[in-house]
This record gives C-alpha cells, structure tokens and sequence, in this order.
C-alpha cells in the first residue's frame, strides 16, 4: 500500500514577531489530518487568547459534535482574516464562531506588533477584516457567528478608557454587518460589562482582559441561547 499526503491550504508565516505565527506548525499538522481523513467538522471556534484557553470540550464536546479551536493567543484581525481559509474554509465546517479585535486595539499603545494607530484607523479596518471573513464563510455555505468583544478592565493601561468605548463602537457595528449579511450575532458584551456600559465587571477575569470559569459560563451560555434560537444546538 502506498502513502500518500493530501494537499492542503497552508497560509505560510506572518513574520518574526507575529503571533498568528505561535501555533501555524501544530494547526498545519491537525488541518492535514483532519483533510486527509475526511473528519467532520460541526464548529471551528477562531480568533484569539480568549478563544485559544477555552476548554471548549468541556462545554460543548458532547453528543458527537467535533470541534476545532483555531485560537491563538495575541493574534489580530488581519491575520485571522489571511488564516482564514486553511484554519475555517478548507475543514469545511458547518459552523465558525468568529472572535477577534481585542488585540488590534493594542496599537493604541504602538504595540511591538503594531505600529501606533487612533481608533479611527483601528475600528474600520477591523470591522472590515470580520466582514470579509463572514462573507468568505457564506461562499462556501457555512453558518457564520460573529462573537462581540468583550469589555476590559485593564486600569494600568493608560488606554483603558479609550479602548472599551471604542469596543462599544465595533460591537456596534458587528451587529451591523450580521444583520446585512445574514450572520448570527452574540452579545457577551452586555452580560459582561459593569452598569456604566463599559468596564468588564469584577469577578470575572483576574487580569481585566482574559475570562476564567464564570466568564466562560456566561459566555457559553449566550453562545448556546443564540444558537438555539436559529435551531442549531451546541
């Protein structure tokens, strides 16, 4: 019996300080066994940290649903836009669940990935990364879900102020894009935030920005009520 290695989608590094780049060996690898033995897949959850440290399995890997976590810490909306196609399209997923941007705010800051950018400049180009990834996922018939950014409380961050009202504006718009283009929505946002609208409430991350056990209830929840109300069970 010969082997032989399928072809695969493979959307190369990023460069030497990107962290879309931390995990692109391992998520090449299990995309190939993935193809090559024709597995199928019922969601691939993408984008960042939040999503990389979800021990997803423990709240949905039941009933023989197979899900993909395609999350990789630090990672921005422009990168998973480029990995998008290997790491969502070419496993062919009847579902993606899409949550990205936090990270892009860090050019607020002229973060060592970033070169220094005003919201003005960060919001509509992450918006546009997430609508393109949308409309990429409808072309080939699977069920887009865009997830909101969640609030921070990052007070050490002179930005803090900044980037949760701009957090506000791109939830905002999200929803926009979900509703032209036939996307789900879900709000972990409003669940998640303090009484002012804009500060992740206490209790539910101890660094201000990365969600534990009761963070990930709520927004396992919201993700699982959402779906429900479209018929699809998680």
């Amino acid at each position: 019996m010969t082997l032989q290695r399928v072809e695969i989608v493979k959307p190369g590094f990023f460069a030497t300080a990107a962290a879309a780049d931390s995990r692109r060996g391992e998520f090449d690898l299990g995309n190939e066994v993935l193809i090559a033995h024709k597995v199928p897949v019922d969601f691939v959850f993408i984008g960042d940290s939040i999503t990389h440290m979800w021990e997803l399995n423990a709240y949905f890997g039941r009933d023989g649903r197979y899900i993909v976590n395609r999350g990789i810490g630090g990672d921005i909306s422009s990168h998973v836009l480029r990995r998008f196609e290997a790491d969502v399209i070419q496993l062919k997923p009847k579902v993606v669940v899409i949550k990205i941007g936090v990270n892009n705010f860090w050019a607020l800051d002229g973060a060592i990935t970033e070169h220094k950018r005003t919201a003005e400049q960060i919001i509509p180009a992450l918006v546009h990364d997430i609508q393109a990834m949308v409309v990429q996922a409808k072309a080939h018939g699977i069920i887009p879900v865009i997830c909101s950014i969640l609030p921070t409380n990052m007070p050490q961050s002179g930005n803090n102020a900044i980037r949760n009202a701009s957090i506000c504006r791109v939830n905002e718009d999200l929803q926009k894009v979900a509703s032209e283009h036939g996307a789900i929505y879900v709000d972990y946002h409003s669940r998640m935030v303090t009484d002012d609208g804009i500060q992740l409430r206490n209790g539910l991350a101890d660094d201000g920005l990365h969600p534990h056990v009761i963070g990930y209830d709520i927004m396992a929840d919201a993700l699982r009520e959402e779906l429900k109300l479209k018929g699809i069970s998680i």
